[in-house]
């Protein structure tokens, strides 16, 4: 059986009223310019005993999940190579970061509830010269020609992007977002792009609660048997909060309508305290509730809230997307 890695990390403060934790990976010991992938089959990486991010399956020999690295090299091309960030270092300068690799996830631990806020991403060294220079097998990116010197139809409007896919604790919602690591469908090829600083995913967007993560990566560069481009990205600062507050004490009745909601936002429940709060965690509305009320959402960014009911008898929350 795997053992697991459990490790602390740093607490960080939000503005939200639950503490925000962010998993930096700086808790994992390396030797400079090194990785830790699971091979020794230690299991996956548990950070606080919240939340996990699978890693090393010897399926294949293929290594599938994440792997914690600090290598910094972003002039060696090829798979070697396939630890170090392109931007150079972890985000903010730190030394340790995650790198993906095909079929990894995030998700809490079974015992926690758990809610990712956000990530940030940049590219690998591998990934980035292999569409900047090309190689053996990957097209260089804005060339209508393939690796084997074969026009391949993009024109030179080349592309390599995430697809961000959230679920909920009982994986019965998903939702998702993209973002491009690299970009070369401008018609003005100087604004063409490869990720080399680490930037921010932010995760309000979507409309459910992010319990898991999963990824999908798409290239423009692929071939009969699969993608081109190295399958790799790295990540870091992972911004999570537990949300057992979120859970609905069966003593609290609380019923919101329509949500998500455009203007006007119906409420039904036990007499209590209502509270409306932004992503944020800002009051944007606080009323007494005397079984119905409403709240008036027309002039509200749009977004995600958290209507919270507090009673004699327990709390409950409610997310609400405007």
């Amino acid at each position: 059986m795997n053992k697991i890695y459990i490790l602390a990390t740093a607490l960080f403060l939000g503005a939200n009223t639950n503490a925000q934790q962010l998993v930096d990976f700086e808790a994992v010991n390396l030797a400079p310019e090194s990785y830790a992938d699971g091979s020794a089959g230690n299991g996956a990486f548990v950070f606080n005993s919240e939340i996990s991010f699978s890693n090393y399956s010897d399926e294949w020999g293929i290594q599938r999940g994440y792997t914690v690295s600090n290598m910094t090299d972003v002039n060696t091309a090829g798979f070697g190579n396939q630890y170090s960030v392109y931007a150079g270092n972890g985000s903010d300068g730190s030394e340790n970061f995650g790198v993906y690799t095909p079929e990894a996830i995030i998700s809490s631990v079974s015992s926690q509830a758990i809610r990712i806020n956000s990530f940030k991403i940049t590219n690998t060294t591998y990934a980035a010269i292999s569409m900047r220079d090309g190689d053996a097998f990957a097209k260089q990116f804005g060339s209508i020609t393939d690796a084997s010197g074969e026009v391949d139809g993009t024109n030179g409007e080349d592309f390599f992007k995430v697809w961000v896919i959230g679920e909920n604790a009982d994986a019965s919602q998903k939702d998702s977002l993209e973002f491009y690591l690299a970009d070369y469908r401008f018609s003005d090829n100087t604004l063409d792009y490869i990720i080399d600083t680490w930037e921010i995913v932010d995760l309000s967007s979507l409309s459910i609660n992010v319990d898991k993560l999963t990824f999908r990566i798409e290239s423009s560069d692929n071939a009969s048997w699969g993608m081109n481009t190295p399958a790799f990205f790295a990540i870091d600062d992972v911004e999570y909060e537990l949300t057992t507050f979120i859970d609905e004490n069966a003593l609290v009745s609380l019923e919101v309508y329509p949500n998500p909601v455009n203007n006007i936002l119906n409420i039904k429940g036990a007499k209590g305290q209502l509270t409306l709060t932004n992503a944020s965690g800002k009051v944007v509305s606080s009323k007494k509730l005397m079984n119905t009320s409403i709240i008036d959402m027309t002039n509200f960014s749009q977004g995600v809230y958290f209507l919270k009911l507090d009673t004699a008898t327990g709390s409950v929350v409610r997310k609400i997307i405007k």
